[in-house]
């Protein structure tokens, strides 16, 4: 275990010292091995060690499959669960995470650079609209954010958490707003999109305004759901700036699933495009069309496809059901296959048949459904 896991530990840390190609295929061959759900359908195609020699060839496992195998290379020490749907429960995909260091040093390796204002060197006043661990025990957002405000953010009170039982508390949100504005200090949001709605909607209500000091900047993550109260992104980008001033250039989006345990991020505390994502070094994104599950010719919009080297306790080739683009003209050193790509939102259902076929073959295999 230690001759897979120890090398990804130093990749991520210097990506100088080995190949991405060949810690894919040993993240291969230590998942077949280990994950016996993942073994049954990479023999049933013949897509076995020894016989796949390039990373894309590595057999694609859909995000879905979470929801009703147990994916783990080894025993778990974290169990992440997702949100979950409409649909209840049983929907709720369940990540069994035996390497929650690892995740860990993925937080470490990347949201400073991506998300921290100023130069981090100093701790970070913080406000953050995700619930705490305490409150989400199981959710993998609440243990990132958790890791965050430890390891970067300011001591209480200038970070502080502001979410009770019914969503934003937006009581002590408001206080810390206040407190950083007299306190001339540049300061992070961390939220969801859903909750930065909540608190900009009291916000409005109470006809309120503050100016987070310049430099402040805004972390968020995740879309709406099709859950009441959605707002377009750019109205979103226009209220903080109304509400809070904080320009469109200072919030920084991320794209993560609790299938995954590395996150994209937009640049745009770089002067990036704020809608274009890119992955951390040791992880490759493609764009597939549904369909065939080819690569899609550049600019045509296609499945999402993520190798995660850091995914290597449960699976490490995921088909996403979220729609994206390649973004042309942009480029990430070692990032998304080079280039970074836009995300177009969740697929509906005619354009998941590429997962559906998947799923078949995971059916056929008798793939130890739980």
């Amino acid at each position: 275990m230690r001759r897979v896991i120890e090398p990804i530990v130093r990749f991520i840390s210097d990506p100088a010292g080995a190949s991405f190609e060949e810690l894919a295929l040993a993240v291969f061959a230590f998942q077949y091995e280990h994950v016996e759900p993942y073994r049954r359908l990479c023999d049933g195609r013949g897509a076995v060690p020894g016989k796949v020699a390039d990373w894309r060839q590595v057999p694609l496992l859909p995000a879905a499959a979470f929801k009703r195998l147990r994916l783990a290379a080894a025993a778990e020490r974290e169990v992440f669960r997702s949100s979950g749907t409409s649909a209840g429960q049983e929907e709720r995909s369940v990540h069994y995470h035996p390497y929650p260091d690892l995740y860990r040093q993925t937080i470490d390796a990347s949201f400073p650079r991506f998300c921290l204002p100023g130069d981090g060197a100093a701790p970070v006043p913080m406000l953050s609209l995700v619930p705490a661990r305490e409150q989400l025990p199981d959710s993998s957002l609440a243990f990132m954010i958790d890791h965050v405000l430890a390891a970067y953010g300011a001591p209480a009170p200038d970070s502080a958490v502001a979410v009770g039982k019914r969503g934003v508390d937006v009581v002590p949100a408001r206080s810390w707003a206040a407190a950083r504005q007299r306190a001339g200090r540049p300061a992070l949001v961390l939220a969801t999109s859903l909750a930065l709605a909540q608190w900009l909607d009291a916000l409005e209500r109470q006809d309120l305004r503050f100016r987070l000091p310049p430099g402040s900047a805004v972390f968020e993550t995740g879309g709406f759901k099709g859950r009441a109260g959605e707002v377009s992104p750019g109205r979103q980008l226009g209220r903080l700036e109304e509400r809070l001033a904080v320009p469109a250039a200072a919030v920084v989006r991320e794209y993560g699933m609790t299938e995954l345990t590395s996150q994209c991020y937009t640049r745009a505390l770089r002067g990036g495009d704020p809608e274009t994502f890119f992955a951390p070094h040791w992880a490759r994104v493609r764009v597939l069309d549904p369909a065939t599950l080819e690569e899609a010719p550049p600019g045509q919009p296609g499945l999402l496809a993520i190798f995660d080297l850091a995914n290597v306790g449960s699976a490490a080739h995921l088909l996403t059901e979220d729609l994206g683009v390649a973004a042309a003209g942009e480029a990430e050193a070692g990032g998304a296959a080079g280039g970074g790509f836009r995300l177009l939102g969740r697929a509906a259902g005619a354009e998941l048949r590429g997962c559906s076929l998947v799923a078949e073959e995971l059916q056929r295999a008798g793939a130890g459904v739980r």
